[in-house]
C-alpha cells in the first residue's frame, strides 16, 4: 500500500478539528504529520520501536477512557471515544512518516502474530512479514472519528466528499485510470454515501422512537408519554437511578420527580396560566434564591423569606443526570423547603421550578450530583389549583369516568373529599389487580371505548399509571382538582450504607389531591406492585451491578470537590508531561538526518518528441502498475514479456523504432514512423487480453 499524497492526511485532521469542535488538536496533529515534508530529521526505527509505538496508543486509548469515566460516562456510551481515534492512533502514524522505511511490519498490531514469527524463527522456518502503510487506513480512522461526533451534517457529507474525491484522483493518477472513471467512481461513492445515510437516519428515527415507546413512560419536565393503552410487558430497569440518605427525620414514602395537569391521548402535559404574583419565564419556571442562613453553605430555596432550619440537612439525594437532557427533573420529596450542595457541583448548576412543583436542574459540569433538602409542614414548590386544568375531564374519557363515578356515588355533595378517597381506594382495592403484562380486552362491535375506560369498565387490572390518571379523572369529575405525579417509590433499604435506593423498577405513578386547603400525596394502586417488582431481580447480578455503580458514583461526588478536582487535575497533569518528556528525550537521543540517494536519476529530454508509443502507457499500467518515476518508458515496457513472451518481437522493434524517432528524428524517415503506428495497434491489442501480474 502507497503512502497518500502530501497534505491530504493534514487536511482531513483540519476537517475532524474543525467538525468536531477541536480545532486546535486538529491543527496540531495535521503539523506533526506533514511535518516530515518540511524537516529533514528521521529515526532508524527497528520492528520493536513500531510494537512500541502501538502499545503507547493503546495506552494513550486507555487514559482517554479512564478519563471519560471521571467525567460520568456509563459504558453504554463507550462507542463516543472512538472521536479520539485521530489522537490515539497519532504515534503509529508518525512512527511511519518519521522512519526510514516507507511500511512497517502488519504483524505490528497482532500480538499473536509476532509469537508466531518468532518461534518460526527459531524453528529456522524461513519467514515473510508482510507489512503496510498506514497513511490511508489512518485517513479512514480519521473520517469514521468525524462522523461519530460531527456537529454539522451538511458540511461533513461535503468534506468527506472532498476526502474521497482527493483519494480517488490521486488513486487513478498513480494507477493510470481514464478521468471518466475517476468521476463516475466519485459520483456513485457520494450518491450511495448519502441515500445510505438518509436510509439509516429514517430508520433510526423509526425504529428509535419506537423501541423507546415500548419500554415505558418518556418523562421530562413538561410532558409523560405513559404506556396506557400499549400491549405487552412493561419492562423496567433495576439500574440505580437515585440514592437517599435520611440524617433526620421520617422516610418519604414517595419522591415527586414531575407533576402534569392536562391528559389527552395517553399523554400527561404540564399546562399553566399566568400568575401575577410569580415572575416566570416563557416556559412557566422560576429560578431559586440564595438565603443568607449561612456565610459557608449555599441554601437555596423559592420564597424570598426563609423559615427556621436545622443546621444539618435532613435528607442528601445521590443520582445521575440525563447528559442528553438540557434540564433534568430531580426527586423530591412533598413539602420541600430549601436546596444546599449546589456549590460544589459548578458555577453553571441551577434550580428551577414551575406552577405544578416540578422542580428541575440544569447542571453542564456533571452527569453524578449530590444535593440535601430541608422539609417542613408547606411546600414552597406548588401553586393552588385552578379549575382550567386540575379540574377538566377529557371528552374521550368522559363517559367512562361518570360511569364509575354515578356508580361509586362520588357525585354525592355530602361526602367529603376524605371520604370520596376512601371509596376510591375500596373500589380499587376489592375489585383491581396490579399487572405489567397487557393483554388485547375483548370489545364488542360498535362500543370503542377509551384505554382508560377499558381498565376501568372491562380489564379492570394494569400498571401504576393507569390506577393514578384513572384516579386523577375520577377526583376531578366528582368537583375534587387533583394531578398526575411521576416520581419514585420510597421502598429498598440498604442497611450496609444506611441508604434507601430507588430504582428503575420503583418508579411509579400516583395523583396529587387538593385537601384542606394543600396538596396531599394520594397513591391507590395495590401495594403488591412492589413485591412483584422485586421477586423478578437476579440477586448476585444486582449486588454486582449496585457494588460497581456505588463505587463509580462515590467517586465522581468525591471528585467535584474544589480541591479534589485540582488534585485529579495535577496528578493526570503530572503523568502526561513526564511521559511526554521521556518519550522525547529517547527520540531526540535517536535523531538522524535524511538525506537523499545521490544516484542520479533517468532524466527525459526536454525538446525531444512524443511518439505513438507514449499512448500505450496508461493500458500498459493498468497490467503493470504505475511507471516509476524515473525510469524510462522503454525499459518499462519490456516487463510486458515476462507476462507474454510472445510479445517480445514486437516490443523489441517498437522500442527500437521508438528510441530512434525520438532521439533522432531528423534522419528517421516517415516510413518507421508509420510502422510505429502499426505495431502499436497491435501491441494494444495484445496488453488488453493479458492477464493482470
Amino acid at each position: 500500500m502507497t503512502s497518500p499524497p502530501r497534505l491530504l492526511t493534514g487536511i482531513t485532521l483540519l476537517i475532524w478539528g474543525g467538525l468536531t469542535g477541536h480545532a486546535l488538536l486538529g491543527l496540531l496533529a495535521a503539523l506533526l504529520v506533514e511535518g516530515n515534508s518540511w524537516t529533514s530529521l528521521r529515526w532508524n526505527f527497528k520492528p520493536a520501536s513500531y510494537v512500541k509505538a502501538w502499545h503507547f496508543s493503546i495506552l494513550c486509548g486507555g487514559l482517554i477512557s479512564i478519563l471519560a469515566w471521571l467525567n460520568g460516562m456509563k459504558f453504554g456510551k463507550i462507542h463516543t471515544l472512538s472521536v479520539w481515534a485521530p489522537l490515539v492512533l497519532l504515534p503509529v502514524e508518525l512512527t511511519q512518516r518519521y522512519g526510514k522505511l516507507n511500511q512497517i511490519p502488519l504483524n505490528t498490531f497482532s500480538f499473536f502474530a509476532r509469537k508466531k514469527m518468532h518461534q518460526d524463527i527459531l524453528h529456522g522456518r524461513v519467514t515473510f512479514p508482510r507489512s503496510i502503510n498506514t497513511g490511508y487506513p489512518y485517513i479512514a480512522c480519521v473520517v469514521l472519528a468525524t462522523a461519530v461526533a460531527s456537529r454539522n451534517d451538511i458540511y461533513h457529507f461535503l468534506c468527506l466528499a472532498l476526502i474521497i474525491s482527493a483519494c480517488l484522483f490521486f488513486y487513478i493518477r498513480k494507477n493510470g485510470l481514464r478521468p471518466w472513471a475517476w468521476a463516475t467512481a466519485l459520483l456513485m461513492v457520494l450518491s450511495l454515501s448519502f441515500i445510505g445515510q438518509w436510509g439509516i437516519l429514517k430508520l433510526y428515527r423509526h425504529f428509535g422512537s419506537a423501541q423507546r415507546h415500548r419500554a415505558g413512560h418518556h418523562t421530562s419536565a413538561n410532558e409523560s408519554r405513559t404506556s396506557i393503552g400499549k400491549l405487552g410487558k412493561l419492562k423496567l430497569s433495576s439500574h440505580i437511578f437515585w440514592r437517599m440518605q435520611i440524617h433526620e427525620g421520617n422516610v418519604p414514602k414517595l419522591l415527586r420527580t414531575a407533576t402534569y395537569n392536562q391528559y389527552s391521548r395517553a399523554t400527561w402535559k404540564h399546562r399553566f396560566l399566568p400568575d401575577p404574583n410569580h415572575i416566570m419565564d416563557e416556559e412557566d419556571y422560576i429560578t431559586t434564591e440564595t438565603w443568607p442562613n449561612s456565610k459557608d453553605t449555599d441554601i437555596r430555596g423559592f420564597t424570598p423569606s426563609p423559615p427556621k432550619l436545622s443546621p444539618q440537612p435532613p435528607i442528601t439525594l445521590i443520582g445521575e443526570l440525563d447528559a442528553s437532557v438540557k434540564n433534568n427533573p430531580i426527586p423530591l420529596p412533598h413539602f420541600t423547603l430549601a436546596f444546599s450542595g449546589l456549590r460544589q457541583l459548578g458555577d453553571k448548576t441551577s434550580i428551577e421550578r414551575n406552577s405544578l412543583g416540578t422542580v428541575r436542574m440544569l447542571n453542564s459540569d456533571y452527569n453524578i450530583v449530590s444535593y440535601s433538602l430541608w422539609t417542613g409542614e408547606f411546600s414552597t414548590t406548588d401553586s393552588p389549583p385552578n379549575k382550567k386544568y386540575d379540574l377538566n375531564v377529557p371528552t374521550q374519557e368522559l363517559h367512562a369516568i361518570r360511569r364509575i363515578n354515578r356508580e361509586l356515588g362520588l357525585n354525592n355533595p355530602s361526602l367529603t373529599t376524605r371520604e370520596k378517597i376512601n371509596r376510591l381506594r375500596h373500589f380499587f382495592n376489592s375489585k383491581f389487580h396490579y399487572t405489567t403484562h397487557l393483554n388485547t380486552p375483548g370489545i364488542e362491535r360498535g362500543k370503542r371505548h377509551s384505554a382508560v375506560g377499558r381498565f376501568l369498565t372491562t380489564t379492570r387490572s394494569g400498571h401504576c399509571e393507569y390506577f393514578a390518571t384513572a384516579t386523577t379523572l375520577l377526583l376531578r369529575e366528582s368537583g375534587v382538582p387533583a394531578r398526575y405525579c411521576v416520581g419514585f417509590a420510597v421502598n429498598e433499604y440498604d442497611s450496609s450504607h444506611e441508604e434507601w435506593i430507588m430504582r428503575g423498577t420503583h418508579a411509579h405513578a400516583w395523583c396529587q389531591v387538593w385537601v384542606d386547603h394543600h396538596w396531599e400525596d394520594l397513591d391507590l394502586t395495590p401495594s403488591t406492585w412492589l413485591a412483584m417488582e422485586k421477586n423478578n431481580r437476579n440477586q448476585w447480578q444486582q449486588k454486582l451491578s449496585d457494588w460497581w455503580q456505588r463505587i463509580r458514583e462515590d467517586f465522581l461526588i468525591w471528585r467535584t470537590h474544589e480541591t479534589n478536582k485540582s488534585r485529579v487535575i495535577f496528578i493526570i497533569t503530572t503523568i502526561i508531561s513526564l511521559l511526554t518528556l521521556w518519550i522525547v528525550w529517547r527520540l531526540w537521543k535517536s535523531r538522524q538526518r535524511h538525506t537523499q540517494s545521490r544516484t542520479r536519476q533517468y532524466l527525459p529530454p526536454t525538446n525531444a518528441p512524443r511518439t505513438p508509443l507514449h499512448q500505450l502507457e496508461p493500458l500498459a499500467a493498468k497490467k503493470l502498475g504505475t511507471r516509476p518515476k524515473g525510469t524510462p518508458l522503454c525499459q518499462w515496457l519490456t516487463k510486458l514479456t515476462l507476462l507474454d513472451p510472445s510479445l517480445t518481437p514486437l516490443v523489441q522493434k517498437a522500442t527500437r523504432l521508438h528510441s530512434s524517432i525520438r532521439f533522432d528524428p531528423n534522419t528517421t524517415p516517415s516510413s518507421q514512423h508509420d510502422e510505429l503506428i502499426s505495431i502499436t495497434a497491435q501491441l494494444r491489442k495484445s496488453i488488453k487480453n493479458l492477464p493482470h501480474p
